[in-house]
């Protein structure tokens, strides 16, 4: 339900959580000396009675720790928490377990020793160390869960960098872009030997900075939208008027950090498949600001998505016209596992179709990386 911060228990976590104080409470009826007796329906008024009020009330405990997010903070505070969860659900509990083993004893005629308010303070203390003991047993076996992922998730984003480094050394920066634009700087030094030279500057930044990506994880947008402008200025020399160029960006933006070659991959995919299989050229538009505690960014290009519609999976481009391709998917797909395996679910990354423009749109929180490697 959406107003439950804690994950939807399992039933094998349910089984395991009710058949543990099942038999938690077999043991104490046992100490009790319930089981010397003939009558079974006094043990099973105790082993439903502690299974339904201690196991439920468990239960939120573990929403409090979910809700107020306990894993994250300082010892004392989770004592703090719990051990104010534990009194007041441990207060009630007691009161409704007593209530209803003496409402029942009562009824069956069965003698009751000691006064309901005794009865419920013996049981208070009892249940408030049983659920403070449970709160820490959970605490530490998430945490431990929580660990453990987040090693594997490190362990898969470093495997993912080096395969953004094979990815810019082999298909990103691809050999056909490399020789058109030193074909293209060439042509230029007779015509624009200034120009020329700002062009090979361009080139080689971007080359260097493509080639060391893979060693952050994250880089100043304002590093990322300069690489960005750099490729565009070395692009243009091939495009000429068919390529015009717009940048949006919230100057507030420019010191938050991003992954690298974000923004570079997505201008460079609706270079390739969108501008330069439209005729007469196009725009394309870079916009980065902020939205609710994300950044935004959004790349738009002439060009045509299957059917128009949103997609999620690369592999629903049509092959066909002047549509995106499969081939063209690759490196979107590579960014969209990046973000997943960086940011979780608090990344969102999608492709739709807007009139006659393909946007590409991304929202990553402003926030640190969940892992670091």
């Amino acid at each position: 339900m959406d107003f439950l911060k804690s994950p939807t228990p399992s039933v094998k976590f349910l089984s395991y959580h009710f058949g543990g104080w099942a038999i938690f409470s077999l043991v104490n009826t046992f100490s009790l000396g319930l089981l010397t007796q003939d009558h079974l329906d006094k043990i099973a008024i105790h082993i439903v009675t502690v299974v339904l009020t201690v196991g439920l009330s468990t239960l939120i405990v573990r929403e409090i720790i979910y809700r107020f997010n306990l894993f994250d903070k300082s010892w004392y505070q989770q004592w703090g928490y719990l051990l104010s969860a534990s009194i007041f659900l441990g207060y009630i509990c007691a009161c409704i377990a007593v209530s209803i083993i003496y409402a029942y004893y009562k009824s069956e005629g069965y003698i009751v020793i000691r006064t309901f308010w005794e009865a419920v303070f013996d049981s208070w203390l009892i249940l408030i160390l049983l659920m403070l003991t449970w709160s820490l047993i959970y605490l530490a076996t998430v945490n431990q869960d929580r660990l453990r992922k987040a090693e594997q998730d490190a362990t898969q984003l470093k495997l993912q960098l080096n395969e953004v480094k094979m990815s810019a050394l082999m298909g990103q920066l691809n050999p056909h872009f490399l020789f058109n634009g030193l074909n293209n700087i060439r042509a230029l030094i007779l015509e624009d030997t200034t120009r020329s030279r700002e062009m090979l500057t361009n080139l080689s930044d971007l080359l260097r900075y493509t080639l060391l990506a893979h060693k952050h994880k994250t880089v100043p947008l304002r590093d990322e939208l300069e690489i960005v402008c750099q490729y565009i200025e070395l692009i243009k020399i091939q495009y000429e008027e068919r390529l015009s160029f717009t940048l949006d960006v919230n100057n507030d933006l420019l010191s938050k950090h991003i992954p690298p070659l974000l923004i570079q991959l997505l201008a460079e995919n609706a270079v390739r498949h969108g501008i330069e299989k439209t005729k007469q050229g196009g725009e394309l538009v870079i916009r980065v600001h902020k939205e609710n505690d994300n950044i935004a960014i959004s790349v738009s290009n002439p060009g045509t998505l299957k059917m128009g519609k949103s997609v999620t999976s690369m592999t629903e481009y049509d092959p066909s016209g002047d549509v995106y391709n499969r081939g063209a998917g690759l490196g979107l797909i590579n960014i969209k596992k990046r973000l997943a395996i960086q940011y979780g679910d608090e990344s969102k990354f999608e492709i739709k179709q807007q009139g006659a423009q393909v946007i590409a749109l991304c929202f990553i929180p402003e926030s640190p990386l969940q892992c670091v490697v």
